[in-house]
């Protein structure tokens, strides 16, 4: 009778889980494929990621060991996109990638130079915090900007 009831309760976390996660899905933004959209003043915005204007980059990220990792490659400082956007009052920015993962940031922090960049990795886009201890602010496949 035991395993009757264990079987039945495993079944309906299933059935809970998968509601869960359609709803999950079906609550998510749409970002065409090769773009992503920043969403500031009740407006928002989409860019194609293969008309930005990258710049050779090169720094150190740390991963989630504490381990100094050499990273280059082509990229666009966030703080640039933003401005190309006209956007230049907000406190903080959420990169949210497209499994919705995100990391949040400071205006201080993105408003530094050669600190917080946007790298074009494989027709997609890594958010990089240079220098930063905090691995969790790696995102990876960025969909979307969320500026407060």
């Amino acid at each position: 009778m035991k395993s009757r009831k264990a079987i039945i309760l495993g079944v309906v976390l299933i059935i809970l889980t998968a509601i869960a996660a359609v709803i999950h899905l079906s609550t998510r933004e749409e970002v065409p494929e090769n773009a992503v959209q920043i969403s500031a003043n009740d407006k928002t915005y989409t860019i194609d990621i293969k008309k930005l204007n990258y710049e050779q980059v090169e720094g150190i990220r740390v991963n989630g060991k504490g381990e100094e990792i050499p990273v280059e490659g082509a990229g666009i400082a966030l703080k640039d996109i933003l401005a190309q956007e006209k956007i230049t009052e907000y406190s903080k920015v959420t990169v949210v990638a497209d499994d919705s993962y995100s990391a949040e940031l400071t205006a201080e922090e993105i408003k530094e130079d050669e600190k917080v960049y946007l790298l074009n990795e494989e027709e997609s886009l890594r958010l990089i915090v240079f220098g930063d201890e905090n691995s969790k602010r790696s995102v990876s496949n960025v969909v979307q900007i969320i500026v407060e």
